[in-house]
């Protein structure tokens, strides 16, 4: 996996038509938003935001930062292969590292409760996940993360 600094309109528009089914029912939950609609609208509000492609040079994930806000959003190909999953944690916690010291701020956001890949992917990049409590229209269960220095 590598990081593209400067995502491509056809970076954001593969991931957002090939959106993980994880990510799709975690912002209809969430947002009552269609997936497609979630990536557009976070690549275009974010302070900061990066892509991900695969080994082969495929677009595969988007993450970035609205305010203090972090999210990522991304395909099946993002965790396909378990060296797909070691470079998202190793890669994925530098990035987090130095989000944090540019913003001089804590990070944070909630994740849904039943999307346990997510919850173990955080807690390894150093979030602090939270216990579950209704969120957004539907009410369905959501753990506060975060982190800081």
């Amino acid at each position: 996996m590598q990081w593209v600094y400067e995502p491509s309109v056809d970076h954001v528009l593969d991931v957002a038509e090939n959106i993980r089914e994880a990510d799709e029912l975690e912002v209809h939950l969430s947002h009552q938003m269609a997936g497609r609609e979630a990536v557009i609208e976070s690549w275009a509000y974010s302070d900061i935001v990066r892509g991900m492609i695969t080994d082969d040079g495929v677009a595969c994930g988007l993450c970035g930062v609205v305010g203090q806000r972090i999210w990522m959003l991304g395909t099946d190909r993002l965790t396909e292969s378990r060296r797909a999953r070691w470079q998202l944690c190793v890669e994925g916690r530098k990035w987090v590292d130095e989000t944090i010291k540019e913003l001089n701020a804590p990070l944070f956001n909630q994740v849904y409760s039943k999307n346990t890949e997510s919850i173990k992917w955080l807690k390894y990049l150093g979030f602090t996940v939270e216990r579950p409590r209704p969120i957004g229209p539907s009410a369905a269960l959501f753990c506060d993360f975060w982190r800081s220095n």
